[in-house]
Formats: structure tokens, sequence, C-alpha cells
């Protein structure tokens, strides 16, 4: 990159006895100056001490130097100096400190000559501080050459992180970041016509899949995924409408958006006939790959298998659930499934498992059917209730052992019910859960404990 850095001793600080209104009144100067400095470079930035600093990358610098001298002169400052280098410091000292031949002067210090050029120039250039300043006067250090011709151990040493820095200076080596990265603009594609209004959804999708693809194809350029995309439709009664597409993962995949999009458009109902169609890339992620187990047979199809749940949720929408349970009595009734995000179900998943490993000591776990099952139960009376002793699910099993009953009932005005359960051990050592609906008097299977 080649800088350009002018001065101007009329933007130049004030000493500290001039008050601080005077102060701001001269440093305006080049903030009025930077509108029309904006027409001729296409990034410039106020520097400190009166600078200013224009970035010449891809253009001619001397010719881009010469047109911003002009700027200054047509706004009414004569006196400005102007410097191009490969590196700031070179170009700040020269702008400031350097001899001109006329008041418009402009200083061109060529590649591989900077230290050169720096070498001549007093310390005090650098700005050191004034414990520095001292320390360096007292060992002979007069210019920029003097210090520079020290060797960085010695240097580091005796005045540690100041001295150093300045030591590099003095050397052109200057690793200053004048202007920040430009940040890259977002893919876009857009397509208008005036001749014809569209409203047929195929006709719309044959335009968004030729830009879509436009738009794909520069992120998988760029390695890079979308994350969301916006759709602009303009219509012909002047408006606009937006709609914002957001798949289940990011992807640079031209079949996945298309398949969400097609999907979208058979939902959106648009006011009027569409006469332009915008497709704008809102946000990214970079284009990550999980780490797999070469070792694992499995790993060669987990593209597949992602690609395949991430089309399902573009789909089918919120297929991911969470249970939350109540206080109801009847346990087949007393969890809830709740809709949410994958990546919210899959943090509270990972979650709850790491707990349950940390904290949860073995035992026995009741698996419960999706529904209860109806069974032929042979039973003896023992007091108040029928106790069992055989039930028939596929076939005969004998029980050894049954506790129970306990009794739940309620559901007066809706649904109401009323079982007695009772948690059996088969002679086999199964551990199953039976129950007695007193209402019909008939005998379910529940579930089992492993």
């Amino acid at each position: 990159m080649t800088f350009i850095c002018l001065w101007t001793p009329a933007a130049a600080p004030l000493p500290p006895v001039i008050g601080a209104t005077i102060v701001a009144q001269e440093n305006e100067l080049l903030q009025q100056l930077i509108p029309s400095l904006l027409t001729v470079a296409p990034r410039v930035m106020l520097g400190a001490n009166g600078t200013v600093w224009a970035d010449s990358r891809g253009m001619n610098a001397e010719s881009l130097a010469k047109d911003l001298l002009d700027v200054f002169h047509e706004k009414g400052v004569e006196k400005v100096r102007a410097a191009i280098s490969l590196v700031p410091i070179c170009a700040e000292v020269a702008a400031r400190f350097g001899k001109g031949k006329n008041k418009g002067a402009l200083i061109t210090i060529s590649p591989g000559s900077e230290r050169d050029c720096l070498a001549r120039y007093p310390i005090g250039v650098l700005e050191p501080s004034l414990a520095l300043s001292t320390l360096l006067d007292g060992i002979g250090v007069e210019s920029c050459g003097d210090l520079a011709r020290l060797d960085l151990e010695s240097v580091e040493v005796r005045f540690g992180a100041e001295g150093t820095r300045l030591w590099r200076l003095s050397r052109a080596d200057d690793s200053r970041r004048i202007f920040a990265s430009m940040p890259r603009s977002l893919p876009t594609a857009s397509l208008d016509w005036v001749d014809y209004t569209l409203k047929d959804a195929e006709r719309l999708v044959f335009i968004i899949n030729s830009l879509v693809g436009n738009i794909t194809t520069e992120l998988q350029s760029r390695g890079q995924c979308a994350r969301e995309m916006m759709m602009i439709f303009s219509l012909a009664n002047r408006e606009t409408f937006d709609y914002l597409v957001r798949p289940a993962r990011s992807t640079a995949s031209h079949k996945a958006w298309m398949r969400l999009i097609r999907t979208h458009l058979e939902t959106i109902v648009l006011p009027d006939g569409v006469v332009g169609i915008t497709i704008r890339v809102e946000s990214v992620t970079g284009e990550v790959e999980r780490q797999g187990d070469i070792f694992d047979r499995g790993f060669a199809t987990a593209r597949a298998a992602e690609e395949t749940i991430a089309q399902l949720l573009d789909d089918q929408g919120a297929v991911v659930v969470t249970p939350r349970n109540t206080q109801h009595p009847l346990i087949d009734r007393r969890t809830e499934w709740i809709s949410q995000e994958p990546a919210q179900a899959s943090a509270r998943i990972q979650l709850r498992e790491r707990v349950v490993k940390a904290t949860a000591a073995p035992r026995l776990t009741l698996q419960l059917l999706p529904e209860a099952r109806r069974i032929a139960v042979t039973t003896k009376r023992r007091r108040d209730h029928e106790m069992p002793v055989q039930f028939r699910d596929k076939e005969w099993m004998t029980i050894v052992s049954a506790a129970g009953p306990d009794r739940v009932s309620g559901g007066r005005w809706s649904e109401p019910y009323a079982r007695e359960y009772f948690r059996c051990v088969t002679d086999d050592g199964m551990m199953v859960w039976l129950y007695r609906d007193a209402r019909e008097d008939s005998w379910y299977l529940h579930g089992w404990w492993d």
C-alpha cells in the first residue's frame, strides 16, 4: 500500500497557552476539507498533528497527491506539503518536516530509500517522551540514523518498550494500520423489468433460481455459507415486500436454498404483481467441516445425514421437541412435548447428559410403552383387591412378587380414570408395571424397568 500524507501548519496543534476555543477552531479546518478530499481519494483519514492520510492503492500516487493539494489550494490553504511513501512514518516525517522548494511541495520517497531518508532527521521527529529524550541525549543519539545504528538488544535493555518502538521507526519499520480493513460486501443479485408484471410463482422461481445460483457461486468462491437471505420483491404499486429466509443450518448449496425458497413461496401472498426481485445475503458463516474419525465407518454418511435433517427441518418446520413434565397423577399424561429450535434443544440435551453423567448413580429406568397394551391376567384374592399371579402378553408369564396396589383416580368432569398399579417381578427376573382399570375391570401392561 502506498501512503500519501498531507500536512499544513494551519491545522497543526497550537501551544497549550492558547485557549481551547481557538484550538477547536483550528482543528475544524481539516474537518471541513474531508468531504472535498473524498471526491478525489476513495479513502481519507485525519491523523495527529494536523496530518491527513490518503490511500492511493490501485491509483497513481503522484497524480492523486497533486489533486489533493489542489483541493487544499481551492479552499484557501496555501501552505501545505504532501509526501508519498510505502512506509507511513517516512511519509509523515517528510510531510511535517521535509524541505520543499515551494509552498505546495510534493515529496516522493522511492522504495528502498526509506531508512536513508529518515536517517538525517533529528530524533525529535519521532516524538519520544521527555524522559526518553533525556536518556538518548545523554548517550549522544541526536538523529534517527544514530538510533538505527544501535542493536535491538542494547536498546531494549536500556530504554525499554518505548525505546524499542522508536528504534523500529528509525529503521523505517512501521507496522501501524493507518486504514482499517475494508469490509467485504455480502453477495447480492437482482433483476428488474418494466414491460410486464409477474404473479405466477413458477415464473418467479425461474428468476430466483438464477439469482440464487449467482450468489451461491460467489459464496463458494469465498469459502462462506449463507445463514440468512432476504428476498425483496419490487411491486407494481411502487412498494417493496421483504421476506427473510433462514435455513436450519448455514449452507452455500444452491439446491438446498432453492428447496427452502420454493417451500416459502407457497405460503407468501404478495399484494400486487412483481416487477423486480433482489436476493441479498444478510449474514454468513465460515465453511466449517465437522472433524471425524477415519476409522468410523459411519462417518462417510455424516454429511448426508446432516443434509437430510436440515431438509426435514426446512420442509416440516419445528420437528425438534423437548419434554416438559407436569404434575398430572397419571405418568402417561404427565409429559408435554414442546417445539424448540434445533440449536436450543441440542444445547439442553447436551447439558442434561453432562449433568446426568456427573451426578446420577446407577439405577433402574422405567420404560413406558407408547400406549398401554391390554393383556390377560390371572388373579387371586388378597384382602380388598385382586392380585395378579400370571399375565399373558405374547406368552404366559408367572409373577413371583407383586407390590401394590397403588390406587390413582380423578378426572371427574373430563376423562375420568381409576387405576390400580402393581409392580411385579416375573419368574425370569423381569420387573414389569401392570395396572387394572377399575372402571372397565380390564388389565394393561404399562411398561417395564431395565
